[in-house]
């Protein structure tokens, strides 16, 4: 399904407030209607009432009228009189059955039929019997009872106008909370909607934001996705043009990096190769001068290899094409053959090494998992003052092996705890600066290789006043 997307920031704007403003013509509409229906009703209540109390009374006078009529009549016998009381029996009949096509209460619809059955008497014995027949004259008494129906359907319309003005306040004051519950309703609702539409007029704007902030961060892999208006899914697609040019410069970078690392690494290797012959002494004697020079020459060419090696295994991760090995790897054994390559630099720097290592074996890349040891140890030996002590512990904890590598240096500053293994970063110079500076991917590569084997390194406070830095190792590695 296709949403509707508008074309730019002022399109969404405008179509917000049109629906925020919906409910509110909503109220004003039900608002509207409820009152007109209740005028309506109102009326057709005044209306009926005004009817009913008409025909009543005219109910009441035409009794009245017929009775005299009758009387009269009896008295007399002229047939005039008669004529006089027939045209009233019309008139009374014309009143009732316009009250019988009001809409009226049950009973007094009964007290209708009773009157028209109690009068239809009358009118017959006037009719059948001559005007001083004892029966003509017996039913005269009617009239008494007619005049009581009559005047009770009158005051029974009274209380029904009563009633009905009851009904008409009962049903405003129904419209008054109808009001207010829809505007209890339907104001929410608009509030709703407009944090609805600030967000969606935002969201697209935060997006820029988050995608600006990525490309600063170099997370260029990941595409950029900008959902909202066109105009800003137009400028999403002008930063995924932009991170595809920044990942290309990426690739271009790590191509050379991979390059020149291997074009550098073949003469250093001729350099070691013949640092060590000399150190060996094999085109001769050498003097104690000689021998610290070769020295020199040997430990510098080892410090550049490694700087060489960080290098190329940087460009490793960056492209991906590194291959995985899943071996039981006996860390305690690994830590002491790291130990042992540094062996040379802790006797020259006289750094009073203490391992407490445990037996723990893993599962994981026996190369990737010494780089990582080899990488702390090289940066805790390279801020170490001369003659300090050097920890390095090995232990298993919650199904976990834990390195922690703790040095007597300046240590890292809590700002800095975080941006240490970030690629290329580096702090403080080591205090001896004749030694040759590092590239600043050491630990970014470390943690690299603790993630791949489920793990992660941290900088704890040492409580010496240097750095300390855990490793944290699952034994066993995932499916």
């Amino acid at each position: 399904m296709k949403f509707y997307r508008p074309k730019s920031v002022l399109h969404l704007i405008l179509i917000g407030f049109s629906l925020v403003a919906l409910p509110l013509i909503v109220a004003l509409a039900i608002a509207t209607v409820s009152v007109d229906r209740m005028v309506s009703q109102s009326q057709q209540t005044l209306l009926q009432s005004v009817l009913v109390t008409q025909g009543s009374q005219m109910l009441v006078e035409t009794i009245t009228a017929m009775e005299r009529n009758a009387r009269q009549y009896q008295v007399l016998g002229d047939e005039v009189l008669l004529e006089v009381y027939q045209e009233n029996h019309d008139k009374f009949i014309d009143t009732l059955r316009t009250l019988e096509a009001l809409d009226l209460a049950e009973g007094q619809h009964k007290l209708l039929d009773e009157l028209r059955i109690a009068e239809d008497k009358i009118h017959v014995a006037l009719d059948i019997y001559s005007h001083d027949a004892p029966e003509a004259v017996a039913t005269l008494d009617g009239f008494t009872g007619l005049s009581q129906t009559a005047q009770q359907i009158l005051n029974d319309n009274r209380d029904l106008i009563s009633r009905g003005a009851e009904q008409i306040q009962a049903r405003a004051e129904q419209v008054q909370r109808t009001l207010v519950l829809d505007a209890v309703a339907l104001v929410p609702a608009a509030l709703l909607l407009s944090i609805l539409f600030a967000f969606l007029i935002t969201r697209p704007i935060r997006q820029v934001d988050q995608a600006i902030r990525r490309l600063g961060d170099g997370q260029f892999l990941e595409t950029l996705v900008v959902r909202g208006p066109r105009d800003l899914e137009q400028l999403g697609e002008r930063l995924n043009w932009l991170r595809n040019r920044l990942l290309e410069l990426e690739q271009e970078k790590t191509k050379f990096l991979q390059h020149m690392s291997h074009e550098l690494k073949t003469p250093l290797t001729a350099i070691r190769e013949s640092a060590e012959l000399m150190n060996e002494q094999v085109f001769g004697n050498l003097n104690s001068q000689q021998h610290e020079i070769v020295d020199i020459l040997r430990d510098n060419s080892i410090q550049l290899q490694k700087l060489i090696e960080d290098l190329l295994n940087f460009s490793g991760l960056r492209t991906r094409t590194s291959r995985q090995f899943r071996d039981r790897v006996k860390l305690k054994t690994m830590i002491e053959d790291v130990l042992e390559d540094h062996k040379a630099t802790l006797l020259s720097r006289k750094l009073d090494l203490r391992p407490t290592l445990q037996q723990v074996s893993i599962e994981g890349d026996k190369e990737k998992l010494r780089i990582l040891v080899d990488n702390l140890v090289s940066n805790a030996i390279k801020y170490s003052p001369d003659g300090s002590p050097l920890w390095v512990l090995l232990s298993e904890r919650d199904k976990q092996a834990v390195i922690e590598v703790v040095d007597s240096g300046p240590g890292i500053p809590e700002a800095e705890r975080e941006r240490v293994f970030e690629a290329f970063f580096q702090g403080a110079p080591p205090a001896d600066k004749g030694r040759v500076r590092g590239t600043g991917l050491g630990l970014s590569i470390a943690r690299e290789y603790a993630q791949v084997h489920g793990g992660d390194i941290t900088v704890l406070d040492s409580g010496k006043g240097g750095a300390r830095l855990q490793i944290v190792l699952p034994l066993e590695q995932g499916a």
